[in-house]
């Protein structure tokens, strides 16, 4: 298990970031409404909240991350702000807290089978079953925008993906308590990457309106 000792900064790989590997993102129906940030508002029904698993198998960085976010606007643009988002590479951590400005946390991923366990100093975060036989569709392009902040200023960055999409399979079988919301088992709707590349470009700053 990861402990804050483990916290301290270490070097990371300059933008851009070219990952590839499998991705799952559903959105599921929580029960209330997750908090925004002043300047925020909900751009889907406040309570659809988007759960994404991402394993990184190779690239610049390979490691496996959580996020928990909305689809929101702010400034203009439409994008994913981050509520949650957890990793287990120390790399990837600072490198997304320093360059897009997301407030990554340190778990463990552990796998059985069709179902990932995450968990962190605090316990279980999520366990989630999903399907990871690979998609037979053709790859297409598409484009992820998502917000963040560092030292009070917004920024705004679009991953360049390309994917072959398939059955995601999500099924949620522990959500924590430390949630200020919680969702139901079943995602609304949910479409995987198997396998999928993306690009984390530079992100831009945000003037404010």
């Amino acid at each position: 298990m990861f402990h804050s000792s483990q916290l301290e900064p270490v070097p990371y790989p300059p933008p851009p970031w070219n990952l590839a590997g499998q991705s799952w993102l559903g959105f599921f129906r929580a029960d209330t409404p997750p908090k925004l940030p002043d300047g925020y508002s909900y751009f889907l029904p406040a309570r659809y909240v988007a759960v994404s698993v991402i394993r990184y198998l190779s690239g610049t960085l390979s490691y496996d991350e959580l996020i928990v976010g909305s689809v929101v606007r702010h400034r203009g643009k439409i994008g994913l702000y981050v509520h949650h988002i957890w990793v287990d590479d120390i790399a990837s951590l600072w490198g997304g807290r320093k360059i897009w400005g997301l407030n990554k946390e340190m778990a463990v991923f552990a796998w059985e089978n069709n179902t990932v366990t995450i968990s962190d100093e605090g316990g279980i975060i999520l366990a989630l079953e999903v399907n990871q036989k690979p998609a037979l569709l053709p790859p297409l392009p598409m484009l992820m925008p998502s917000f963040g902040k560092l030292d009070g200023q917004s920024l705004f960055t679009t991953g360049k993906i390309t994917a072959r999409l398939g059955k995601a399979g999500m099924t949620i079988k522990n959500w924590s308590e430390r949630f200020q919301f919680q969702v139901q088992p079943k995602p609304l709707f949910a479409l995987a990457g198997k396998p999928f590349s993306m690009t984390f470009v530079p992100p831009k700053i945000l003037a404010a309106n």
